[in-house]
């Protein structure tokens, strides 16, 4: 497992008294009470953190040979003043229309460790470059070991860059889940209150990276049922109660098992009425709209039922949704029957009810006889070639919907009484 600084390279402030030489600006910098002075963040945190390496990503006009300074200085080697000398006039001379192949990186990538990467980049002026630029690291970080950790430093080159960057991590760290790796930390060097402060703090930010995750989060939950990060995230803030209440809920609606669907969500409807602390209280009115959703004014099963299949069709869950509408149908029969629906005989015996002369006139009958075959070469994925048509299934759905509440509106088998 190594730890790896993702840098974006800037172009430095030059030192107009000795211009020349492109000396960079000095800055004193503070980070965990411990001081430091260097010319661009990246060294400090290589310092504090004790990392294995940096990737470096930078456009042609970045300061490439003070990177080859510091790590030549950090690896003990002698420094090749016509290599550094080289770098500094041929970055002179290149700006953002030039090709990346100008600077050649080489001898640079050669005195960084193993773990060391420079990456050229465009300076992202349009679309194209900023997905070439994806491209570019989306290729070097491929190359991450599992379990490594990443610290991300969004101090220097341009803040569209930045934020490009930071943005780009999360994206990569969300395709490479396979690898394990952590981003462990964000790390901002703010200059900015260098004159106030007389030093630059180096602040982590990565409650910012969290924040994305909570969004994540909310929105796994409320689209398709999921909690299970949200649940990660209350319980790294020992919200435990409410954290398995979450569990709890996306275990029953993964499952489909309606009656602890219908507890569950009153348990989470219940749970969120307490206080919290940031970021989940800012989370609660979408999570709190989620549940009612799913909730129903009514104590009839099949309303209950009715109300979980729309959920599950608007949330493109087709299969779970044909289920769940098909038993409603049955569930709601039995209530005007005054049948037990939770007897299998009662449901067996209202299926027969339903398929009787007199009734396969009636709007009910209609709608199952519609219902039930999708539901049966779901529910038994069936190789039956007659039921190809799965784009019918799916554009029928709030279709379906809304004939069952009309006919369940009325309490009889029609949709008018």
């Amino acid at each position: 497992m190594a730890k790896i600084l993702i840098s974006p390279l800037g172009i430095g402030t030059i030192d107009r008294n000795n211009a020349s030489s492109r000396t960079y600006r000095t800055a004193k910098y503070q980070i965990d009470n411990q001081e430091y002075e260097s010319s661009f963040v990246a060294s400090v945190l290589y310092q504090h953190l004790k990392l294995d390496g940096i990737i470096f990503i930078g456009t042609v006009k970045s300061m490439w040979e003070e990177v080859y300074q510091f790590f030549c200085n950090q690896n003990s080697l002698e420094i090749d003043e016509e290599y550094w000398l080289y770098l500094s006039e041929k970055i002179d001379t290149l700006n953002h229309s030039s090709d990346l192949d100008s600077l050649n990186l080489a001898r640079l990538e050669e005195v960084l460790n193993i773990d060391s990467k420079c990456i050229l980049i465009k300076y992202g002026l349009n679309e194209a470059e900023l997905w070439g630029n994806l491209d570019s690291i989306i290729r070097v970080t491929q190359s991450l070991n599992k379990g490594d950790e990443i610290y991300l430093d969004i101090t220097h080159s341009f803040r569209s860059l930045a934020i490009f960057q930071f943005l780009t991590i999360t994206f990569i760290n969300d395709l490479l889940t396979e690898k394990q790796i952590k981003i462990a930390g964000v790390y901002y060097g703010m200059l900015d209150v260098i004159s106030e402060l007389k030093y630059a703090p180096i602040v982590n930010l990565k409650p910012l990276l969290d924040m994305t995750s909570w969004i994540k989060g909310v929105y796994n939950l409320q689209n398709f049922g999921n909690g299970y990060m949200i649940s990660e995230l209350l319980k790294e803030q020992d919200k435990n109660d409410i954290a398995n209440c979450i569990d709890n809920f996306s275990e029953s609606i993964n499952i489909n098992y309606v009656p602890t669907i219908k507890q569950n969500v009153s348990y989470l409807k219940s749970s969120i009425k307490k206080d919290f602390s940031s970021p989940f209280k800012y989370l609660k009115p979408t999570i709190d709209k989620f549940t009612q959703q799913l909730s129903t004014v009514s104590n009839q099963d099949s309303e209950f039922q009715l109300r979980l299949a729309e959920w599950y069709f608007n949330s493109k869950r087709y299969a779970t949704g044909y289920i769940t509408l098909a038993e409603a149908i049955i569930t709601y029969l039995c209530e005007i029957e005054s049948k037990d629906s939770s007897i299998e005989d009662n449901r067996n015996a209202i299926k027969k009810l339903l398929h009787t002369s007199d009734n396969k006139r009636t709007d009910l009958f209609k709608l199952y006889s519609k219902v039930n075959p999708i539901r049966n070469a779901i529910a038994h994925a069936l190789l039956d070639k007659k039921f190809t048509d799965y784009k019918s299934a799916i554009n029928s759905t709030s279709g379906y919907i809304r004939q069952a509440k009309a006919i369940f509106k009325t309490r009889t088998l029609n949709a008018t009484k």
